[in-house]
């Protein structure tokens, strides 16, 4: 891979003319982060011997994060990275937040990309990022939990990707490519063309046969794009009803069924078969059910049905996919289970044998071994944090909106992902167990409500992060999967409680000032006051066992 990404890297600068070292950041934006070349080019160009640390910088649309990295290529692919690379990192952080020293360095131009991105992309999430090619430095993934803790960066994500994490990053990408590589698809007669802000489209009549021909090639990795797999021909079911039309009035399909939709990177006419387009990267985002259905039919050339070819701009594929499903209800997490962030930390998840925010495939699919949910598991990550602990209680949906890209922050791990399903599902049990241990008549367990659960969490993951050290490497995605970690994330559950428990009581009071205990626990009032009692106690807390010792200790 190292080889091959080298080659890739040098091939880059070579047609644009800049060094490997300007190359890498933009190989880098290109591939992991689907950033236009030529923007990419353009922004790594501005890289130079005063750029104070500011390599790249650009904004990603589909995650809704501002990228500033500091690239470092090498010469010499077997060394560490130097901890000074990181250090150049951080100290770049005020001439991103004014770019006054940038313009009086000389440095006008990378002063106005900065500002203008700023202005563009206002109330993005900003992530600064170490991204070399060199091998892994402990001292460097140490520094990233201090800087993230530093006041005048609490604002800003850090993150440090090594040469192993890089390549296998890139690695995972191609092996889970989205859809087809590469293909063609014919028309019935012509087909018209449409531009417009979603990008290109091309829509035309297609015969049940050509459909047939790419789900007999690809089977479901035709529909990679589609949150929905087939549904299979339950008797009486709306598929039965497909086939059976394809099979007995194969003229009258196109009238009766909604069509297929295909979204693709590319779609190019043939250039001697005429109504024939090229594509690339492409998948059926609707219409699953009818090509499954039309297959089964063999329906041949006497079936047709509409389909729309559209070659969509990647910050509205995934509208594309939401509101092209939209007849049967898809809920907003279902769309995100199959963005590139969701498919890096599925592929995390394999190797443990854990089933992660699956895609819907029908309700009677058998469920088997241990399966993570996307939408309980965003609500016990946005439950960590006190900015989004309101908005987990009282509408998951919004989860996936606005606040996702802050939930799922730039390069999260598998194992923070674990660590936080692992806590949720633990707070949640002590909370039962406390709610049945409270007497009928005891008026404060409305306290210890469904919703309780999530403050819970908040406070449990404030016992760990202050005193734990987070950023350990000894802390594994293969650690947090064993025994010791759970009953130390039971331990911390039941700290958790007991805080609550002394806090929510005392806050209370009569309840004059906050209402129902259900209106209480979705108050911010009530959680600017738990807030502050909650950091009191939980720093004054003795014998906290701290969980990189556990995972020294996990042979």
């Amino acid at each position: 891979m190292i080889k091959e990404t080298l080659t890739s890297i040098k091939e880059l600068a070579s047609r644009a003319k800049i060094s490997h070292h300007k190359a890498f950041t933009a190989w880098y934006a290109i591939n992991l982060h689907d950033l236009d070349e030529d923007e990419a080019l353009e922004s790594a160009a501005m890289d130079g011997g005063n750029d104070n640390g500011l390599d790249l910088i650009f904004a990603d649309e589909a995650s809704r994060t501002i990228y500033i990295l500091q690239g470092h290529c090498g010469e010499n692919h077997s060394k560490i990275t130097s901890k000074d690379k990181w250090d150049g990192l951080v100290a770049a952080v005020p001439f991103f937040e004014d770019t006054s020293t940038l313009r009086a360095n000389g440095k006008a131009d990378l002063a106005d990309h900065i500002d203008t991105i700023k202005k563009d992309y206002e109330g993005y999430n900003i992530a600064f990022g170490l991204i070399s090619l060199g091998l892994f430095n402990e001292k460097i993934e140490k520094a990233i939990q201090p800087t993230k803790k530093s006041y005048s960066a609490k604002n800003y994500h850090f993150f440090y990707q090594h040469q192993e994490k890089i390549l296998t990053e890139y690695k995972n990408l191609i092996d889970s490519e989205t859809g087809i590589a590469s293909d063609t698809i014919t028309f019935v007669g012509n087909y018209i063309q449409d531009e417009g802000k979603y990008g290109r489209a091309w829509i035309g009549s297609v015969s049940a046969a050509e459909l047939t021909r790419l789900y007999d090639e690809y089977q479901n990795k035709l529909f990679a794009g589609n949150v929905r797999l087939f549904l299979g021909s339950r008797k009486g079911g709306i598929n039965e009803q497909i086939i059976k039309t394809a099979k007995d009035n194969p003229g009258l399909f196109w009238a009766l069924n909604n069509g297929v939709s295909i979204i693709t990177d590319s779609a190019i006419p043939d250039g001697e078969i005429e109504n024939k387009l090229h594509l690339k990267r492409f998948s059926i985002v609707n219409g699953c059910q009818t090509t499954n259905s039309l297959a089964q039919a063999k329906a041949g050339d006497k079936a047709k049905v509409l389909v729309r070819v559209i070659a969509a701009k990647e910050t509205v594929k995934n509208d594309v996919v939401r509101f092209n499903n939209s007849q049967n209800a898809i809920k907003i997490w279902t769309v995100r289970a199959v963005d590139s962030t969701q498919e890096k930390l599925r592929k995390s998840f394999q190797e443990i044998q854990i089933d992660y925010a699956p895609k819907q495939s029908g309700s009677r699919k058998k469920k088997s071994g241990e399966i993570i949910e996307l939408d309980r598991a965003a609500q016990f990550l946005a439950a960590q944090d006190s900015s989004l602990l309101i908005q987990a209680i009282n509408n998951k949906g919004e989860l996936f909106d606005q606040p996702y890209s802050k939930i799922f922050y730039p390069n999260i791990e598998a194992k923070t992902i674990l660590l936080a399903w692992k806590l949720g599902l633990a707070c949640d049990k002590a909370r039962i167990e406390q709610l049945s241990d409270m007497s009928d008549d005891d008026e404060s367990a409305g306290l210890f409500a469904v919703a309780a659960t999530f403050w819970i969490i908040f406070i449990a993951h404030n016992i760990i992060s202050k005193h734990s050290d987070l950023s350990s490497t000894h802390i594994t995605l293969q650690k947090i999967n064993t025994t010791p970690i759970d009953n130390f994330i039971a331990k911390i559950s039941e700290q958790a409680v007991d805080i609550f428990y002394t806090l929510a009581i005392d806050t209370y009071g009569d309840g004059e000032e906050f209402g129902s205990h259900k209106s209480t626990l979705r108050s911010i009032k009530f959680l600017q006051k738990i807030e502050k009692k909650t950091d009191f106690k939980v720093r004054n807390l003795k014998k906290v066992q701290k969980l990189e010792n556990i995972c020294k200790g996990i042979s």
